[in-house]
């Protein structure tokens, strides 16, 4: 089937498209190895979540259950009538979010089959260690309300692949490619976070290379996926009430990417190590690479 294109955005040499009935092979080539994001109209058409993942379900379900958000908890039940009402002038906390695998696993079958586009990911595997992956998104709900803001524009942790399914309501993404990185003034000793904490009313005095950078922001609707690839920075906000799923992937095409950041991590915290931990990932790349090409999870 020939893949459908409809242009979301182009600013400047940046051009984000929304594609339906895309095959993996032209994910893989023009988006997952070529490092660019895009949005896929119809990822998760196999999903029940797409229809089930409303505020009155997880009202019915969950009110009485506890969330945690920026260190305060609150009532599940209340914080969803809060994000429903909730205004930009006055929004719910955010983010608030639940763990699928951990915490709400009966869930799991709503969120099945696992989107192809995020296969094969090397999360989870027995020969990667789980400390080096401890931050890694595995199936996330994320709520928010009319006037959510993520609290400051990153990258996705270890240089991950990050999906992001928007199940409920309309979110707005801003998206900046790596090779601007420089303009972001990355954090010292948290490079994957921006100390730019306003992309949208900018201090320049303070951040004068941000003026260089090119944010580019779109909307992504209910039952639409969007792919951010490893290293670029990103944020975003809910013009509605919203709930997504987000999960993060690692493969052959980030793998570099995420043994520099897992060096940069040792050289920092066990420098003796370090040399002894590259060596481990170079090989294991390459098993896990021959599995894969096999279609072998291991």
């Amino acid at each position: 089937m020939t893949t459908q294109t409809v242009e979301l955005v182009h600013e400047k040499n940046i051009v984000v498209e929304k594609k339906y009935h895309m095959s993996y092979e032209e994910f893989a080539e023009k988006h997952l190895f070529a490092n660019y994001p895009v949005v896929i109209g119809d990822a998760c058409e196999a999903w029940s979540a797409k229809k089930k993942f409303t505020p009155q379900f997880f009202k019915k379900h969950y009110s009485d259950r506890e969330v945690s958000i920026a260190g305060k908890t609150y009532n599940f039940g209340e914080y969803i009538d809060w994000m429903l009402t909730g205004t930009e002038a006055n929004p719910a906390p955010y983010p608030c979010t639940l763990q699928i695998e951990s915490e709400y696993p009966e869930l799991l079958r709503d969120v099945t089959p696992p989107l192809k586009y995020a296969q094969p990911s090397r999360i989870g595997s027995k020969l990667v260690p789980n400390r080096l992956l401890s931050g890694a998104n595995t199936l996330e709900i994320f709520f928010g309300s009319p006037g959510a803001m993520f609290p400051y524009v990153h990258y996705d942790f270890m240089c991950l692949h990050a999906f992001i399914t928007q199940l409920y309501g309309d979110k707005e993404f801003t998206v900046i490619p790596p090779d601007q990185t420089p303009y972001l003034y990355p954090t010292p000793g948290n490079v994957w976070v921006s100390q730019v904490n306003d992309i949208w009313n900018p201090d320049l005095e303070k951040y004068p290379l941000f003026a260089k950078a090119t944010p580019v922001s779109f909307v992504v609707g209910p039952g639409e996926t969007l792919f951010i690839p490893c290293g670029w920075w990103h944020t975003a906000r809910s013009l509605t009430p919203t709930i997504s799923v987000a999960l993060d992937s690692l493969n052959a095409s980030n793998w570099k990417n995420f043994m520099n950041e897992v060096d940069m991590n040792m050289q920092k915290h066990r420098p003796k190590l370090a040399k002894a931990v590259q060596a481990y990932l170079s090989v294991t790349g390459g098993i896990l690479g021959t599995f894969e090409k096999a279609g072998v999870k291991v």
